[in-house]
C-alpha cells in the first residue's frame, strides 16, 4: 500500500494536469496515475484516480481504461494493452486471492500511429512493454470520460 503522502501528492498532480487541459479545447474529464506500488514485497502497478481511489491495476480496469481515446500527459494518443511476462497458470492467483480479478503483470503502451515524430521522441521512454519495476515514472492517461469500471 502506498504512503497517504504519496497518494495525496499524485493526486494533487493529476488535479492540476487536468486543471491546465480544462481550458484546451478538447478538455479532458478524467485521469488516472499509473505508478509502481508495492503490495506484501511485489512490485505492481498502482492506480490513483482523480477522487483519490488508489488501487491495484486489475485487467478489468485496463480494459475499461482502452476501450475509449486515452493521452499520455495530454500530449501524445496512446493505446494500453496486458501482456504477461511469466508463464503463470491463471488459477495460482484466484488460489491467492479469489475475490479480486487478475492483476495487470506488465503493460505495452503503444503510440497513435499518427503522432507526429517529435511527440513520440518526447516520450519514447514510455513506450513499449512496461513492468512495475520498470516503469520510468508515473504515466499521467487522461480521458475525455471516466471509464466504465472505474472509480469515481
Amino acid at each position: 500500500m502506498p504512503s497517504p503522502l504519496v497518494v495525496d501528492a499524485l493526486r494533487e498532480q493529476l488535479i492540476r494536469v487536468l486543471d491546465w487541459y480544462r481550458q484546451q479545447r478538447p478538455a479532458y474529464g478524467w485521469g488516472v496515475v499509473l505508478h509502481q506500488r508495492n503490495e506484501r514485497g511485489r512490485s505492481r502497478f498502482g492506480a490513483i484516480t482523480p477522487s483519490g481511489e488508489s488501487l491495484l491495476l486489475s485487467q478489468p480496469l485496463l480494459v475499461g481504461l482502452s476501450e475509449g481515446p486515452c493521452w499520455l500527459d495530454g500530449a501524445v494518443r496512446v493505446r494500453l494493452t496486458c501482456r504477461e511476462v511469466t508463464q503463470r497458470h491463471p488459477w495460482l492467483d484466484s488460489l491467492e486471492r479469489p475475490d479480486r480479478p487478475p492483476l495487470v503483470e506488465a503493460l505495452a503502451v503503444c503510440f497513435d500511429p499518427n503522432a507526429s515524430q517529435a511527440e513520440c521522441e518526447s516520450f519514447q521512454a514510455m513506450a513499449g512493454t512496461l513492468t512495475p519495476a520498470t516503469l520510468p515514472s508515473e504515466l499521467f492517461l487522461l480521458t475525455r470520460k471516466k471509464p466504465s469500471g472505474w472509480p469515481i
